[in-house]
């Protein structure tokens, strides 16, 4: 009797130490059924992350590469101001105005034999330009400019017999100005009286800064004097002097390195070799009528003279 008991102890131990082993293996295995579910999702989940990241960098890289592609283009003033770009004038671009017999050819060949050099362009503007033009005129030639300046790689500089062109009055960004002026009593011009009238000898050069208004061209106009000095003020950092080229030059290479780099070595090598003593002074009587004729003349000179020396180019 006692045998039989055991026994029968023995298969209950065994029938519920098997039932216990197979009810962990089916948690189990639901619970690996389960993380290989989630494992999935998860791979899945990282997979699409990846390729949403990898979609993000492609599209930046696209948009990157068309912005590079993009070419540069001279934007109108309200594109500009819109922007929140300083909108009047281009750093970049350079406008000699050239005033006939000043000097200025020798600012444009400094500049024709440094565009190698210092990486840039020089374009010389056709004749034709150089006296007063109408409204259309002046705004086919804004036109013709910023065209050029679209077509072309910056930095750029230009030159031209014209008078100032005032580029915002047509809605465009504006060139930097730079010109040359020289001494109206300056014994060389008495060849220029010798004639005739002299207010047809010696245009001078107050009119090509003042611009196409009739009353620039008038002699001694006051009105034509503030005008040019308001326009010297606002759109030409420097304006040189012919009889001090070295400061001139100085000046210039320290705004616009990339322009002008070098121009002072061009210089010397350019530079008169002997001194024309002919006619070093002039005659008091001679000296007083000059002086009369081209009062706003001297005036602007003097101006012109003082602001380059006084290093006043930027604000006058």
């Amino acid at each position: 009797m006692r045998r039989c008991r055991g026994i029968s102890v023995l298969v209950c131990l065994l029938l519920t130490t098997g039932f216990l082993v197979l009810t962990s293996k089916l948690i189990l295995v639901e619970d690996d059924e389960a993380y290989d579910d989630f494992s999935a999702g998860a791979v899945e989940n990282s997979y699409q992350s990846e390729d949403f990241y990898e979609t993000e960098a492609t599209t930046a890289a696209r948009t990157t590469k068309m912005y590079k592609m993009q070419k540069y283009v001279t934007p109108s003033l309200a594109e500009l101001g819109e922007r929140g770009i300083p909108p009047e004038t281009n750093d970049h671009v350079l406008m000699v105005t050239r005033v006939p017999g000043a000097g200025a050819e020798l600012l444009v060949l400094i500049l024709q034999r440094l565009q190698g050099f210092n990486a840039f362009k020089h374009i010389r503007l056709p004749s034709g330009d150089e006296g007063t033009l109408s409204n259309l005129q002046q705004e086919l030639l804004v036109e013709e400019v910023t065209s050029i300046i679209r077509q072309e790689a910056i930095p750029l500089s230009f030159d031209g017999d014209v008078r100032f062109l005032n580029f915002s009055a047509f809605g465009r960004q504006a060139p930097t100005y730079i010109s040359l002026v020289r001494d109206p009593l300056d014994p060389k011009t008495l060849e220029r009286f010798k004639k005739g009238d002299s207010s047809t000898i010696y245009r001078g050069s107050l009119s090509h800064f003042c611009g196409h208004d009739s009353r620039c061209s008038e002699r001694n106009n006051e009105w034509a004097l503030e005008q040019a000095k308001a326009n010297v003020l606002r759109w030409y950092p420097i304006v040189g002097v012919l009889d001090l080229m070295d400061e001139t030059l100085n000046s210039l290479e320290r705004a616009f390195p990339y322009f002008f780099e070098g121009a002072s070595l061009i210089y010397d090598k350019l530079r008169p070799k002997k001194t024309n003593t002919f006619s070093s002074t002039l005659k008091p009587g001679t000296k007083k009528r000059l002086r009369s004729l081209l009062k706003t003349e001297v005036k602007f000179y003097e101006w012109i003279k003082s602001r380059l020396l006084n290093g006043t180019t930027e604000n006058g």
